[in-house]
This record gives structure tokens, sequence and C-alpha cells, in this order.
């Protein structure tokens, strides 16, 4: 895996799917890059139209002969659905038509010349990336987080947003990390495991581990009485 270097040449994707997440990777690819969006891609099941927003949709057994892996780049923006299987199994079928994959990367991120970055990655914006990191193929790291220096990401991982990875961590393949979840020094996730918002990890975990906070309580009391009751307190 080479360091990231940036795409500047404009390309020509194909997005498989037509849901939101297509949606979102089509609106960050028209504002923040030079490529084209040329078509998408579904499972032929999932076929109800012919265009979605402005470009041709047609079926992934069709996807070869209309947009040909020679002249076009390939984008798999699904989400963690499944812990990720879902995506990652999308994203080898069109590897296994000869597609190659695109990575977007958000014009935030000074990431150039020091992170190893793999294909199919969606990163969002401002990242707080130190040296040394390497993010695997098909990754999704959403807006603002914290990858520590010589931080290993693996394939098909989902990082929701503010997600903080301190120096030496290794995130397994498939793993999911929910929003504010905090990752001590030299940690290793297991594969495939759940961590989720606001979790402490300071040791590492077991191939398909889940770590989960309970949510904040409610208090019992309606809010403007305890709005009340807090200035009655000063």
């Amino acid at each position: 895996m080479a360091l990231y270097s940036g795409e500047e040449r404009p390309r020509r994707i194909v997005i498989f799917g037509t849901g939101q997440g297509a949606d979102t990777a089509r609106r960050y690819f028209e504002w923040d890059t030079p490529h084209e969006i040329a078509g998408y891609v579904v499972d032929r099941e999932f076929l109800t139209a012919n265009e979605f927003k402005g470009r041709p949709v047609v079926a992934v057994d069709e996807a070869v002969g209309r947009f040909p892996p020679s002249g076009f780049l390939a984008f798999v923006p699904l989400g963690s659905g499944r812990m990720n299987l879902l995506r990652a199994g999308k994203y080898e079928l069109l590897k296994s038509l000869g597609y190659r994959f695109i990575s977007y990367v958000h014009g935030s991120n000074k990431l150039v010349g020091h992170c190893e970055i793999g294909e199919n990655c969606f990163i969002l914006e401002n990242q707080s990336v130190n040296f040394d990191a390497v993010i695997g193929d098909n990754v999704v790291i959403w807006s603002g987080c914290q990858i520590g220096d010589r931080s290993r990401i693996g394939n098909h991982a989902f990082l929701a947003s503010h997600v903080v990875l301190n120096g030496d961590v290794t995130i397994g393949d498939y793993a999911y990390l929910g929003s504010n979840c905090n990752i001590s020094n030299s940690v290793h996730v297991g594969r495939q495991s759940f961590i989720g918002a606001n979790a402490l990890i300071t040791k590492d975990t077991d191939e398909r581990a889940v770590h989960v906070v309970e949510a904040t309580p409610a208090m019992g009391i309606d809010s403007m009485r305890f709005i009340k009751l807090l200035k009655n307190h000063h």
C-alpha cells in the first residue's frame, strides 16, 4: 500500500447503489473533487428506475457492458450493515468484475505523503491523522476523528464521528467504532468487534466482542421545572 498522494486527474466513477449512501458520496465527489459521476449499478432486484440524480442506473450484471472497467473506476459507499459485511460483499463483487476503485478523502485533510490509504475508502472532513498511520481497503471514517501515530485500521472497518485512536492502535478487519469512543495506546481491537458510542477501551478486545456504554437515563423531571430548580440553586 502506497502513501496517499491524492487523485487530481479527473476520473469517471460508477457508484454502487442508489440509496442515501450513494447520494452522500455523489454530493462529496461533485462538490470536492474534479471527478465525474457517470452512473450507478444496483442488484437487479433493486432496479426500480433507469435514472438516479440525472445519471443512468443499470443492474450489476450489465455493469461491465455499460461502464467498462477499463474506462471507469468504482466506488461502493454503503454503510456498516451486517458488521460491514454488506459493503465488503459489494466491493468484492465489483472487484471480481475487474473494477479498480477510487478512494474519497475530503479536501480538509492534509494526508498527502505521510499516511497509507487503501482503495474504496470514504474519509470525511477534519480528520487529525498523525504520521505513519495505515488505513486499509474499503474503510469508512466519518468526520472529526483522531488517528494516532502508527495506528493501523484494518480492511472494511467503519469509524463513526469523533472516534479517538491513540498511538499504536490496531483496529481489526470489519470492526465498528461508534461516535466518541476512545481506544487507548497500543490496544488491539479484535476483528469484527462492535465498540459502542462513548466507550473507553483500555485492553485488547476479543474477536467479535461487544463493548457498549449505557445511555444517560432521564431524570424523571419536567425540563421547565428543572430550569427553575437550577435558578433557585444559583
